[in-house]
């Protein structure tokens, strides 16, 4: 039964690669999930040549080297998804040192020193008791950037309602941090597997390859499976992503930005920039558009989007997407208000008026109004008959 798991697990994984490098278009965080799932796979192909095929054990040392560098690629991928305009660097190389120098100490012991004793690297993993130093530090490595990868998760969704009217999962990268928390189990299962090793306890009882093969393999399954739907998060990225672009017109962009980063926005133009913003709001209705964002208002306003995001929280104490849907529920009320219908098909009116689900629409109208959609359209059917 054991072998089962890793040609489960390594299947799902080869099949993920195969599915993301037929991607159509394909963007630079599918590069690091592509090699991520490699990776993943590694150790699974490992377990299955040594346990299925009988390869030397020396191959699955190399494999299960793998695991390190999973906390920096989970970091590296969250933080391209969540970073406007953020591509691999060389300095991100630094994340795998501890992965190279273990690879060196491998090969090393393998084909350079030379000891008295036979050499078993099967040995040199994986103690029959106790914590090995290099299981410690695997350990300490995954938890780390598990809770590096949650922190950057948890300021990319306090960021979307900053930047967009709707945010679904595939934005606000919900499945990223369940995949997180399965990852936190399987090493928390590395964790307790390594402390029966402390016990009398004969590993026959708990089937450790067993225990840690189905952590494994339920992180995979579910990353696998996400991972392969994600597409970009920020909209203007993607609209972008097929148009040609100078490496001028990109300078001219990052001074823009900067320029608009260092200079503070003036007081006295707070009011010209509000009434510039009710009045695109009100004539346009741009917020009938589903994918509205804020980019979209600050490139047909004239406005630089840290000034929009400025006015809105410090003027307005709000932010874009509460802004955005007030005006959505406004226009659904005015339309509920006039509605001929005696039961009025709410998901319609939401779809019609920018929303992307008919539960968003139930909770920011909960929030402008203080009542449900049905609520409110019964309390002005009473007015109406009264």
């Amino acid at each position: 039964m054991v072998p089962a798991i890793p040609i489960i697990s390594f299947t799902i994984c080869v099949f993920s690669a195969f599915l993301i490098f037929t991607k159509r278009p394909k963007y630079s965080f599918d590069s690091i999930y592509s090699i991520f799932i490699i990776f993943l796979a590694a150790p699974h192909l490992g377990h299955l040549l040594v346990h299925r095929f009988e390869w030397g054990p020396e191959f699955l040392d190399f494999t299960i080297l793998f695991p390190y560098t999973y906390g920096p690629l989970l970091l590296l991928y969250i933080q391209n998804l969540t970073t406007e305009g953020r591509d691999f660097r060389k300095a991100d190389l630094l994340h795998f040192i501890p992965f190279i120098i273990l690879l060196f100490i491998l090969f090393a012991k393998l084909f350079i020193i030379q000891t008295d004793d036979e050499f078993s690297p099967h040995d040199w993993h994986r103690p029959s008791r106790g914590f090995h130093p290099n299981g410690g530090l695997l350990v300490t490595s995954m938890l780390v950037y598990s809770v590096w990868t949650f922190l950057l998760l948890n300021r990319h969704r306090r960021n979307m309602v900053n930047h967009f009217s709707n945010i679904d999962s595939i934005k606000d990268l919900r499945w990223m941090f369940w995949s997180l928390v399965l990852f936190v189990l399987s090493t928390g299962v590395h964790i307790l597997l390594e402390g029966l090793l402390l016990t009398d306890l004969p590993p026959e009882s708990y089937q450790p390859r067993l225990v840690r093969g189905a952590a494994v393999l339920a992180f995979s399954v579910f990353f696998c499976w996400f991972g392969v739907r994600q597409t970009v998060v920020y909209t203007h990225r993607e609209l972008h992503a097929f148009k040609e672009r100078t490496l001028n017109e990109e300078e001219e962009v990052e001074e823009d930005r900067k320029k608009y980063e260092k200079s503070g926005l003036r007081e006295d133009m707070i009011p010209e920039y509000l009434s510039k913003i009710r009045n695109y709001m009100e004539s346009e209705k741009p917020y009938k558009d589903s994918e509205f964002s804020i980019d979209l208002l600050s490139e047909n306003t004239d406005i630089p989007r840290f000034y929009i995001t400025q006015i809105l929280s410090e003027t307005l104490e709000t932010n874009f997407y509460n802004f955005v849907n007030e005006y959505r529920i406004k226009e659904i009320i005015s339309a509920l208000e006039n509605v001929s219908e005696e039961r009025p098909n709410f998901l319609r009116l939401a779809l019609e008026y920018g929303f992307n689900s008919k539960s968003t629409f139930n909770t920011s109208f909960k929030k402008v109004t203080g009542k449900t959609p049905t609520q409110y359209l019964e309390e002005i059917s009473k007015v109406g008959s009264a």
